[in-house]
């Protein structure tokens, strides 16, 4: 059995604090010990979503100071196909569950080819005018003041001014996002796939003063594993597991910071990419920022934010099935196209600036909250506990090419699932009744 097995093994067996610091003490004198810093903390993310404020009076769909007409209700999609210009026995037809194109998995195809000249609405969003989705007209917002200004953005929950957080601005009041803290339908989706092993991410922090709550010069690191975590009997993730970091070539984030009364802060800017909670899945930030707070029961709360690219966002949504997304989240996803862009502050040429529509910005503030719990970060080779925040990145495998997005033996493209044994094949120049 290598140390690392019989670290883990331990941790199994274990039953209480003094149980959990006597096992830590007796794994660590048998594992070969890494440079240190003078204090160290990991933790393992339990739960992560897009901070999206929830003023809701009642339900996800009801009205509230964030989205004063509640959510975009479900939508007509015979009108909608009849608004797009096919007639009302074709738009009946194609939403028919008799239909034979129609399947009850990936939904209908011709739903992408309703835009100008039936170009697909999905891949060429501006050959259809914008549907609009319900405003965001709130003043609060969570996340992180990204650019300094405090007269900029909005106010937290708290008071503070200048949070740059205009993706929750663009999309707060789609229902796949609405809702209170881990309750919205998308967190819920994403969090509890993380949660039964699709990934996890691990967090280490180290300092080099004599008071971790209260330190100029602090590291802190992202990083992914390939250990699953572990569930209680209630199915709450359980903390003082411990997690190897398996190197990655494109999620990993490490941020130069301070602590100010047990609250991580940035002292600058970086550039990350972490594992998005999406469809996306890759959440790369620029100026990306932290604001983490060490809670006395030793977990972890707060908030990423910088700037993301918005069409990879967008993208990610038609990836995922257009014709089941628009079914499912009740909205035409140009709208999350327009959105996205009206919304839009950052270029990376010309910083940051207003978002609109001709502005040509390329990324838009966000900020991920982010829920944490301790837990025993080790090396990649298994040797050592992780104390210093160091990159791994030349370590890991490469990354495999991109291809086209499959769903089992499927492709998707355009944002539809392609059958290449399929009869009828969608399309602008598609028949759409049948025979008579």
């Amino acid at each position: 059995m290598t140390d690392y097995q019989a670290f883990c093994r331990t941790r199994v067996l274990r039953s209480g604090s003094l149980v959990r610091t006597a096992v830590l003490t007796t794994a660590m004198a048998t594992m070969a010990t890494a440079a240190q810093a003078d204090w160290q903390r990991s933790y393992v993310i339990e739960w992560n979503e897009p901070a999206m404020y929830f003023g809701g009076e009642s339900g996800i769909e009801s009205p509230g100071s964030d989205c004063p007409d509640g959510v975009n209700p479900e939508l007509d999609w015979v009108e909608v196909l009849v608004n797009a210009g096919y007639t009302r026995e074709e738009a009946e037809w194609l939403r028919n569950p008799a239909n034979p194109t129609r399947s009850p998995v990936h939904g209908q195809n011709q739903m992408a080819f309703r835009g100008k000249d039936r170009a697909n609405i999905y891949t060429n969003p501006e050959s259809y005018p914008d549907p609009g989705l319900y405003p965001m007209t709130g003043s609060i917002a969570e996340g992180l003041n990204l650019d300094g200004n405090p007269d900029t953005g909005f106010t937290s929950p708290t008071g503070e001014p200048g949070i740059d957080n205009t993706f929750y601005k663009a999309l707060g009041c789609w229902k796949t996002y609405r809702g209170p803290e881990r309750l919205s339908s998308g967190a819920m989706q994403f969090n509890d796939g993380m949660r039964n092993g699709s990934w996890t991410m691990v967090i280490v922090v180290s300092g080099e003063g004599d008071d971790p709550l209260n330190d100029s010069n602090v590291m802190v690191g992202f990083y992914m594993s390939e250990d699953n975590m572990v569930k209680g009997g209630d199915g709450s993730i359980s903390p003082d597991y411990t997690y190897r970091i398996a190197p990655h070539a494109k999620y990993e984030g490490l941020f130069p910071a301070r602590t100010v009364d047990g609250v991580i802060e940035s002292r600058e800017p970086v550039t990350a990419t972490l594992r998005d909670p999406g469809y996306t899945r890759d959440l790369e930030l620029l100026e990306a920022q932290i604001s983490l707070e060490m809670k006395e029961d030793g977990s972890l709360r707060g908030y990423v934010g910088g700037y993301r690219p918005w069409r990879d966002v967008y993208d990610g949504w038609v990836n995922a099935r257009g014709p089941v997304i628009e079914s499912l989240t009740w909205v035409e996803l140009p709208a999350v196209y327009y959105a996205l862009k009206r919304s839009a502050d950052y270029h990376p040429d010309h910083g940051q600036q207003a978002g609109r529509d001709d502005s040509g910005n390329t990324h838009i503030s966000f900020a991920l909250r982010v829920d944490a719990l301790p837990a025993f970060v080790v090396t990649p080779d298994a040797k050592a506990i992780a104390t210093q925040v160091v990159s791994y990145r030349d370590q890991a495998p490469p990354l495999p090419a991109r291809g086209q997005p499959t769903l089992g033996r499927y492709q998707i493209v355009g944002g539809i699932v392609i059958d290449p044994n399929a009869e009828q094949q969608a399309g602008p120049d598609a028949v759409i009744l049948p025979p008579r």
